[in-house]
């Protein structure tokens, strides 16, 4: 019997020490949370602490960006960054999430997930990851996917000091795309134009036309602004502190609103045959990576849902990033989780502007409509949330890995 004792003694001390000398080794170890719906938040203001906390545990190197507007209860907004490893690392992975300001909930929670869980304890040498957190943070606390002048960051990338693309297609939609009512018959009266052009220029077209982005209509949809915005000049400042130096960058901009229900794509602006596309394939593999060049994807032969692909975009984020670090191997893409049909993404996006212009937010109709497109791009399910975390966890890691 004394021996047993002396035995489960020794035996616990073994452990107690082990456990001691391991988290020695690694002083970030891991903190599992079982639900992952807990890394999601309901407001900006609690995803910006969860970020910002999970950042601090995780010993990144934080830095807060203060945006000029204020949030809807007139609290100050910021663009955080947080920094795992090295700032003059030669490999960097960036994450951003808030891009399109309500598709943040999903970005946000990824970002805090991956500190939450250890991420920095899986990079390789000479490598870091940058999060940055809401670089949209007016469209995010105000559930709004534009800025505070109805800009959408991702079609605010390029040279304004040139003429701006024209999209006739979209001039000859507007009435459609950005009405005066929301009502049922005004609804109604612009269905059949809709339908000619789609069985005239095919649903691919119709929507480019829609969300490739314009710049002629500033209170309408995809709006690409006639000058640079505050997201567009801080994200330049920051690719200038942080990756000037680096020699390969990945990029994975996150977003919603695209695809089948949770499941999520990889999307490029690249030719299948660009060292880029070659790479991303190289990374994650051929079944999620897409590529929206020329306004085309490698969908495999037989899948028809055109409404599954991202149009081709002017001034994106991911082309921004190749632009700005010449010298460096770019491979940015935007991972975009699906969460409705492509039609009703469209109809809240739509009534969700025409409130902001002609509508009152806080009448029954107004906070409808508000609902409809948080839910519309965040659905308050855990189903979903699960997917979601289980899916960017994944791209993530496989970024890590290469």
């Amino acid at each position: 019997m004394k021996k047993c004792l002396r035995f489960a003694r020794v035996a616990v001390a073994i452990t107690f020490v082990g456990g001691i000398w391991s988290a020695c080794r690694n002083p970030r170890s891991e903190v599992k949370i079982e639900n992952a719906a807990d890394h999601f938040s309901t407001s900006y203001g609690e995803a910006r602490q969860k970020f910002l906390a999970a950042g601090a545990a995780a010993r990144a190197d934080i830095v807060s960006l203060k945006n000029p507007a204020a949030g809807p209860e007139n609290e100050e907004l910021f663009t955080d960054l947080a920094l795992l490893g090295p700032r003059d690392s030669k490999s960097v992975l960036v994450l951003i999430s808030g891009t399109h300001g309500v598709e943040g909930f999903a970005g946000s929670a990824v970002q805090t997930g991956l500190m939450r869980e250890g991420i920095a304890s899986n990079l390789k040498e000479e490598s870091s990851i940058l999060m940055i957190h809401a670089i949209n943070p007016v469209g995010f606390a105000h559930l709004r996917r534009v800025d505070e002048n109805n800009v959408d960051p991702n079609r605010n990338f390029l040279d304004h000091s040139k003429p701006h693309p024209q999209n006739l297609a979209y001039d000859a939609l507007a009435d459609f795309i950005e009405p005066l009512s929301v009502l049922s018959l005004p609804r109604i009266a612009v269905w059949p134009r809709l339908l000619w052009y789609k069985a005239t220029g095919g649903t691919k077209e119709l929507q480019q036309a829609i969300s490739g982005g314009q710049y002629s209509h500033p209170k309408g949809l995809f709006y690409g602004g006639r000058s640079e915005t505050w997201s567009n000049k801080t994200l330049r400042s920051i690719v200038q502190k942080y990756l000037s130096g680096a020699l390969r960058v990945v990029v994975i901009d996150l977003h919603t609103g695209l695809g089948a229900y949770g499941d999520y794509e990889i999307i490029l602006q690249q030719p299948e045959e660009s060292p880029t596309y070659r790479r991303a394939i190289a990374i994650w593999g051929s079944e999620k990576v897409r590529t929206t060049f020329n306004g085309y994807s490698d969908r495999a032969a037989g899948e028809t849902d055109d409404h599954a692909f991202s149009a081709e975009l002017s001034g994106s984020i991911k082309l921004a990033f190749v632009n700005l670090l010449p010298k460096a191997e770019v491979t940015a893409v935007t991972v975009d989780f699906g969460t409705s049909s492509a039609v009703k993404v469209f109809l809240a996006m739509r009534d969700e502007n025409w409130l902001h212009y002609h509508g009152n937010p806080s009448t029954s109709r107004g906070k409808k409509i508000k609902a409809a497109l948080r839910r519309t791009f965040y659905p308050e399910d855990d189903g979903w949330k699960q997917m979601v975390w289980s899916g960017a966890k994944q791209v993530v890691h496989k970024a890590i890995e290469r």
